[in-house]
């Protein structure tokens, strides 16, 4: 007999759920550090731009891409009520709502300064995870009907 103890599968899903709802919560907090405090980066050799976008506007959509997802693993459990509509309207109005809003409060900051193409990457980053999360979820609904 091993001393390992064994979990269940209802266990580890509850564990699992308790850990994705931090993950949120923390990452939701960097995001607004991240977009309200003053970052000096004079010190970071980055080029000002790549692939000709503007540097600062590829990671807005980085910072902003994986929003849909964290919300969606750490809130499952309420979504699956209404899939479809956390789906396709929650969670994009949501993120879009936070990207506009986060793009707003720099604006309170001296050192930061509000730009409408920081709020458009954003906007496309929350976008563009969102319609991954729809692709993943319609994979995942025709792959349980085979």
């Amino acid at each position: 007999m091993g001393c390992g103890k064994i979990y269940n599968k209802k266990d580890m899903r509850a564990k699992i759920l308790v850990v994705s709802k931090i993950i949120f919560y923390l990452y939701l907090i960097v995001l607004l550090s991240l977009m309200v405090f003053t970052i000096h980066t004079e010190d970071i050799n980055v080029p000002e731009t790549l692939w000709g976008l503007g540097f600062d506007k590829i990671v807005h959509f980085f910072v902003f891409f994986p929003y849909p997802f964290l919300l969606w693993f750490a809130f499952k459990k309420q979504f699956e009520a209404n899939i479809l509509r956390s789906i396709y309207y929650i969670i994009p109005i949501s993120g879009i709502a936070i990207a506009i809003i986060m793009e707003f409060l720099q604006s309170f900051n001296p050192q930061r300064d509000f730009d409408i193409y920081d709020i458009t990457a954003n906007i496309l980053a929350v976008i563009v995870g969102s319609l991954i999360l729809i692709l993943y979820h319609l994979f995942h609904v025709w792959s349980r009907r085979l």
